[in-house]
């Protein structure tokens, strides 16, 4: 099904973008790896024909390539990601491609640039290459925009020039208007098939990383994400909050009234705590009845209030096991913050787990963010 208008443009969850990264960086390497190959021809060509302008003006416009493939590669090793990487770096390759063909047309021939038979198909490389960064935003983006740029190319040539002139045709074959036409219809064709392969990625990274019974992301997945989301608050000194929830005497619930009574709970619960996060935030079973939730760009005060927000929802509303009783649900809560109380994914778990045992102890249904609530219970 696709996504509404509003949902297309959100910033995808934490999950998506950690995958994303790592396309990204897989992206630079092999544009590295590609545009390195790619320069061996028109440094030959510059050797052999340095008279020639788009033989010189070609190997300068795949040497900036390069330049810009390292650039981006090294600032990638050093761990500089922004959400909107993915958009620069595509919309700087298909441009780079559309640079190089207005060029032949100044230096060289119209139909240099009409009639290439490599420079042009690199646009397929870009846009295919759209399709490791698990964003569809990033794909229809960069591929209208090559769609858009071949088109005002292709326009301005033929309003430009007399493209059926013999003297352009001269070892370049001849100007069609339904080439340049299927060429637009190709250019099109690969967009929407990398926009079906997004979606198809994100589908089963959707079905790989959710756990199945409840539908809310699993450990693995979680962890990876909070990885990524620590790295990413470090480094640009953003406030994060953890959160780990456990559902109070759930084994009384198994015992009294079935396993199938405590699956309904568990999918119940993790309903409503995936209704009231933002689109920014994570939520997975971690285990069991326990439930942690990632709140990126948060602090410890905000994050309390929000999961606090939810504990009474969940209470508020009574379940229904499969004979029709009512069963009233309590949870209690831990939540640590980056960097007060750790500086990585585990020691922030552990440490909102900590809590999360004292508020056990303290007689449940209950939250505790920070120590001095631990203290508080201990004189008590």
């Amino acid at each position: 099904m696709a996504p509404r208008v509003d949902e297309f443009w959100e910033r995808p969850d934490p999950a998506l973008a950690a995958a994303g990264a790592e396309g990204e960086w897989l992206v630079a390497r092999v544009r590295l790896f590609a545009v390195t190959l790619l320069l061996i021809t028109p440094t030959y060509k510059l050797i052999q024909y340095p008279q020639i302008p788009v033989f010189v003006w070609g190997f300068w416009v795949t040497f900036g390539a390069w330049l810009a493939a390292v650039a981006i590669w090294l600032a990638l090793r050093r761990k500089f990601w922004r959400p909107w990487l993915g958009f620069a770096s595509s919309t700087l390759d298909v441009s780079l491609v559309t640079f190089a063909l207005v060029t032949f047309v100044f230096v060289g021939s119209p139909l240099v640039a009409l009639n290439s038979k490599v420079t042009f198909e690199i646009y397929f490389l870009a846009i295919i290459a759209t399709s490791l960064r698990y964003d569809e935003r990033i794909c229809i983006g960069a591929g209208m925009l090559a769609v858009a740029q071949y088109t005002a190319l292709w326009v301005f040539a033929a309003f430009r020039y007399d493209l059926n002139d013999p003297v352009y045709a001269q070892g370049l074959g001849e100007y069609s208007y339904i080439d340049q036409f299927t060429r637009l219809i190709l250019l099109t064709a690969s967009v929407m098939l990398a926009y079906a392969v997004v979606r198809r990625a994100q589908r089963l990274l959707h079905l790989a990383a959710r756990d199945r019974l409840t539908g809310v992301y699993n450990r693995g997945q979680f962890d990876l994400a909070l990885e990524f989301e620590v790295e990413r608050a470090m480094r640009m000194g953003h406030e994060l909050s953890v959160a780990v929830l456990d559902l109070d005497r759930f084994k009384h619930i198994n015992d009294s009234f079935g396993h199938a009574a405590g699956d309904r709970v568990l999918v119940e619960v993790a309903a409503r705590l995936a209704r009231g996060m933002r689109t920014t935030d994570m939520i997975a079973r971690y285990g069991g009845e326990e439930f942690v939730v990632l709140f990126p760009q948060t602090g410890r005060a905000a994050a309390a209030v929000r999961v606090e927000t939810l504990r009474a929802q969940i209470a508020a509303f009574p379940m229904l096991t499969p004979e029709g009783q009512e069963l009233t649900i309590t949870c209690s809560a831990g939540i640590a913050e980056l960097p007060t109380d750790g500086l990585d994914g585990g020691t922030l778990l552990a440490r909102a787990d900590k809590r999360l045992l004292a508020a056990k102890r303290a007689g449940r249904d209950r939250l505790y963010s920070d120590d001095d609530e631990l203290a508080c219970q201990v004189e008590a």
